[in-house]
């Protein structure tokens, strides 16, 4: 056998590895290009299913969102068929009451029908009834012009009759009135005669009881012209004035001096007292006269004392107050008249805040406040009575207030 040179081998060898090389390289190239559009492919498919998802989800959010529409579609639903059936009955009872009340309207037609029918029967039957008596009514509207024309011939008769008897009258009236004018002037003239003759409260410049015949001592002390003999006698108190013609009443109605003192030691013939209230530029002098208005050395005051007094000024006016002022005024020389009744001798009556008027008692009410109501009505109606008599007898009437201030005790 013949041998081929090895250098013929190893080209050929080269050249298939060329070959197979390139070979390789394009099926790499193939491969690789298809490999880049698979890729852009697989992009493609994502992108793809993402926008899917995304529509997906949004689908089912509708879904789920429909849903809940539907589920509120069928309660309203639900809640129509409710109210329609409501309705349903309603409609029904209300068709039921409109037949009731067009059976009882025409019910009502047919009664008021025969009604009408049944009045134009009694009508009619009445026309025949009063058919009689027209002529009779004619001749009787004569009758009556004929009367009322002898009755306006008498009421001129009376009129005249009347007219003179009232010029007569108008004469005695008039006769009457002079008459009338002449007592009212002799009345005036007697009231006039009888104030000369009337006895009148007494007038303060007369009630000087006293007077200071010394100044000074301790604790603002005054020595006084009264004594024991005087009926003076400790706890009393007086009223200053500088002069008699000083003593008259304030506005308010009530004596006041330009200063108060109370009576703390008495002897025989004086007293020691104590300033108690005072004005910074009326300072008490000696010589000045004392007033205390139910008071007196020489004469004894009678005193009607009635009602519940407030001594304490706590608000509220009690029977056992009262019995201080009583006891203040025994204590002073003076007479505390033990009755209800107001008589012409007394000097003064002190009165007590007045009581409420009382409201009746029910119907129902039981003996207790029957027995309740029938006392204050009393006691209403008698400090009523009293303070009327008291003022048409003109008698002084004095309050809590008032007796302080006329007693010196006003401070």
């Amino acid at each position: 056998m013949a041998t081929r040179p090895a250098g013929s081998g190893v080209l050929v060898t080269l050249v298939v590895f060329v070959l197979t090389t390139v070979a390789f390289m394009v099926a790499f190239v193939v491969v690789l290009g298809q490999s880049s559009a698979a890729t852009s492919d697989l992009q493609k498919i994502k992108d793809t299913n993402k926008n899917l998802n995304t529509q997906l989800a949004a689908a089912k959010k509708e879904a789920e969102t429909f849903a809940a529409t539907q589920t509120e579609l069928t309660t309203d639903r639900d809640r129509l068929k409710s109210t329609v059936a409501q309705q349903e009955s309603t409609l029904q009872g209300t068709g039921k009451k409109a037949a009731e009340l067009q059976s009882q309207i025409d019910a009502l037609n047919k009664s008021l029908a025969d009604a009408i029918a049944e009045h134009l029967t009694a009508t009619e039957a009445t026309k025949n009834t009063i058919a009689p008596f027209t002529n009779a009514t004619t001749d009787y509207s004569k009758s009556v012009e004929e009367m009322q024309k002898i009755a306006h011939d008498s009421k001129e008769e009376l009129e005249q009759r009347y007219r003179a008897r009232i010029d007569d009258l108008q004469k005695n009236i008039d006769g009457l009135g002079a008459e009338r004018d002449t007592l009212r002037t002799k009345l005036e003239q007697a009231e006039k005669k009888l104030v000369q003759f009337e006895v009148k409260p007494e007038d303060p410049s007369s009630l000087v009881d006293g007077h200071i015949i010394e100044v000074g001592g301790p604790d603002s002390t005054v020595y006084l012209d009264i004594g024991q003999k005087h009926r003076v006698v400790p706890g009393m108190t007086f009223e200053v004035f500088s002069t008699p013609e000083q003593v008259q009443n304030n506005k308010d109605g009530a004596l006041r001096g330009k200063a108060s003192i109370q009576v703390l030691r008495v002897t025989d013939d004086t007293s020691t007292a104590r300033v108690t209230r005072s004005s910074p530029n009326q300072p008490v002098n000696r010589n000045d006269v004392l007033i205390n208005a139910v008071y007196s050395p020489t004469y004894t005051y009678r005193m009607l004392v009635y009602g519940k007094f407030d001594v304490n000024n706590d608000g509220k006016a009690t029977a056992g107050e009262t019995s201080v002022i009583r006891n203040r005024i025994q204590e002073w020389g003076g007479v505390v008249i033990d009755s209800e009744k107001v008589t012409g001798d007394l000097d003064f009556i002190v009165i007590g805040n007045p009581p409420p008027k009382p409201t009746e008692p029910s119907a129902t009410a039981g003996d207790i406040e029957t027995q309740a109501y029938t006392q204050a009505k009393n006691e209403y109606d008698t400090y009523e009575r009293i303070t009327k008599e008291a003022k048409d007898a003109r008698i002084p009437m004095l309050n809590w207030n008032r007796f302080k201030a006329l007693t010196g005790q006003g401070n």
